[in-house]
């Protein structure tokens, strides 16, 4: 399955180009309430080859769920999928490196495990490593969204693709581009722009 996923990023990233959404966090803050178990998040974040940042803003039950429900917020009104997916599982192991003398060290990776369901139910999984727990588990998920906000991406391209290939009677690249697109569709979640453009497409 996850062999299947960096299959498909590898594709999105040569369809998309220059146009493939890749975000980092410059900084973030976070806000939580321990004995209500409320969290609110304000992160930074920016996109790779643009200097502007953008601020997402959110609440959840703790970090990740804050962060996710943030960054939805935030794009869904642009990439309209992101609305019906949701977490699966999320997971954090703290992995100790020994130091030198044999005993535990202070030095550590922390890899996290997020698990998001699209429409249809199919599971997706994204890990990320960083030296921080909390690092890591916002990393995981800025990979799962951006995921899907590129899966949304590419198959509004291809359509578009598409439509030039069947103008210009090219059935070779109609072919190939149909059977992108069949295989893109499953990487994707539900949207009303989605699904008119498959009853579109007859897929």
């Amino acid at each position: 399955m996850r062999q299947k996923q960096e299959e498909m990023l590898t594709k999105m990233r040569e369809i998309l180009q220059e146009d493939y959404l890749h975000l980092s966090v410059k900084t973030y803050t976070v806000t939580e309430d321990l004995e209500g178990g409320h969290c609110r998040l304000s992160c930074e974040m920016r996109q790779e080859g643009n200097e502007e940042t953008m601020v997402v803003e959110g609440e959840g039950v703790g970090t990740i769920d804050a962060l996710f429900n943030a960054m939805r917020t935030r794009l869904a009104t642009d990439y309209p999928s992101l609305q019906s997916i949701q977490f699966s599982q999320f997971e954090i192991k703290g992995l100790m490196e020994s130091s030198e003398q044999g005993g535990p060290g202070t030095s550590a990776q922390a890899e996290a495990t997020v698990g998001i369901f699209n429409s249809e139910g199919r599971e997706f999984i994204f890990k990320a490593m960083a030296p921080s727990i909390s690092h890591a588990g916002i990393q995981a998920t800025i990979l799962a969204t951006e995921y899907f906000v590129n899966s949304e991406k590419t198959f509004l391209k291809i359509h578009d693709i598409l439509q030039h290939y069947r103008k210009e009677n090219r059935t070779d690249l109609v072919q190939k581009y149909t059977a992108l697109m069949s295989e893109v569709v499953e990487n994707t979640s539900y949207s009303e722009v989605v699904e008119r453009v498959r009853k579109q497409s007859q897929l």
